[in-house]
């Protein structure tokens, strides 16, 4: 892939500004967030090397990627779909496990262990043979 072509271009709003036409943009190097605002043109260029962590949410509102810049600075967005494809490649591009980092929701605890009981013959309705029975 070229290095300029992205590899991922979603539809993007932002949580505390109003972003027209809005779009987010990944690149092996950057992350480009443009769009329209009250203002004019909006263009916010991240380096992928300044960014220190990614969160994401699959949630219905909000933001659902949150990156934590080097400097402690947080940038939120909503991307209007891709957000796990996102997250799997910053995690990638960042040398970090997408599993260690909490960016994961926890797994319930899971139940211990048990034997699962022999099926019962459906057709004669009959309950499992038992080994003991069989001897004699």
């Amino acid at each position: 892939m070229s290095a300029s072509q992205p590899t991922y271009r979603h539809p993007c709003t932002l949580p505390d500004r109003s972003l027209w036409f809005g779009q987010a943009s990944l690149y092996d190097e950057h992350i480009v967030i443009e769009g329209w605002t009250w203002r004019g043109r909006y263009r916010r260029e991240i380096p992928i090397r300044r960014i220190e962590s990614v969160n994401w949410r699959s949630r219905l509102q909000g933001p659902n990627l949150e990156l934590t810049l080097c400097d402690g600075a947080t940038v939120a967005v909503r991307l209007q779909k891709g957000v796990g494809l996102w997250n799997a490649k910053l995690h990638a591009l960042l040398g970090q496990s997408m599993v260690g980092g909490g960016c994961l929701p926890e797994a319930a605890p899971s139940a211990p262990d048990t034997e699962t009981p022999a099926p019962h013959n459906a057709r004669t309705n009959d309950p499992p043979a038992n080994d003991a029975d069989a001897s004699g």
